[in-house]
């Protein structure tokens, strides 16, 4: 019997994914729209103290005490009965100050509806970018100007033949493939699309113990592609690659950058 490969993936991570301008002025834009119609309607669902009181307050400091043993007595002496008044008694002062606050930043100034908050969301856009650009675009990319290790790894997978249409952010060895179990093709790109993503931000947040995290993102990877993929089409996938198996393990390259090796083939 021999290893049969399908197909093989060395996929490149970038250090940063630069935001499209479009992309930030869209967050920008979002962000106010999405503001201005939250302060409405949280001025109609909560347009008193009083409101707050019965609708929030209340029911959060009833829910609040089952938690906590009758008996407790804190090391400042304190019951569940001071604690629970204390608690009750800081929410139902905030909300003024809460109002006071809200009030403010969606004062009208200079005629413009809400200038405190636009200005502070403007100032904020650039946060935004260089946090996306370091965060989940490493993985995504975008659809101008290509995608990233995680869609391109999973159109593979799934067979979908426009990932040979695309750049590769990587080499690619081989034709998309899919391993999925008929009728479940879409659950399965659903599922290993956002595997991939979410075990890459964990890496790329996981500082000195990247290696620790790298060995067990491989081991999820390996778990879930063996549950998902037909046996007929694919064998089981391992943690640790090899040129005989199946996997679909990160790694880092010489050149200290993070890497998606995908490998799929079938034993006939």
């Amino acid at each position: 019997m021999a290893f049969n490969k399908k197909f093989e993936l060395t996929l490149r991570v970038p250090e940063n994914w630069e935001v499209a301008g479009h992309m930030a002025d869209n967050w920008e834009k979002h962000m106010m729209d999405a503001a201005e119609l939250m302060k409405g309607k949280l001025d109609e669902k909560f347009p008193d103290d009083g409101t707050f009181i019965n609708t929030m307050v209340n029911p959060s400091s009833n829910a609040f005490g089952p938690f906590v043993n009758p008996a407790f007595m804190s090391k400042s002496e304190r019951t569940l009965d001071n604690i629970r008044r204390t608690r009750q008694s800081n929410l139902s002062g905030a909300f003024l100050k809460w109002k006071e606050n809200l009030a403010k930043a969606f004062a009208t100034v200079d005629g413009v509806i809400a200038k405190l908050f636009k200005d502070k969301v403007q100032a904020a856009k650039d946060r935004w970018a260089l946090k996306m650009g370091k965060g989940a675009l490493r993985f995504t990319g975008d659809k101008a100007r290509g995608l990233g290790v995680a869609p391109f790894a999973t159109y593979y997978l799934v067979g979908d033949e426009r990932a040979e249409i695309w750049p590769a952010p990587g080499t690619a060895d081989g034709k998309p493939y899919n391993i999925a179990k008929i009728g479940q093709r879409n659950a399965v790109k659903a599922a290993i699309l956002q595997r991939f993503i979410q075990g890459g931000i964990m890496i790329a947040n996981s500082g000195n113990d990247a290696a620790d995290e790298i060995l067990r993102q491989n081991g999820i990877n390996a778990e879930l592609l063996t549950s998902l993929r037909d046996p007929a089409k694919s064998d089981a996938f391992v943690d640790t690659p090899a040129i005989d198996k199946c996997y679909c393990s990160w790694e880092v390259d010489a050149e200290g950058r993070l890497v998606l090796r995908v490998q799929v083939g079938l034993t006939v």
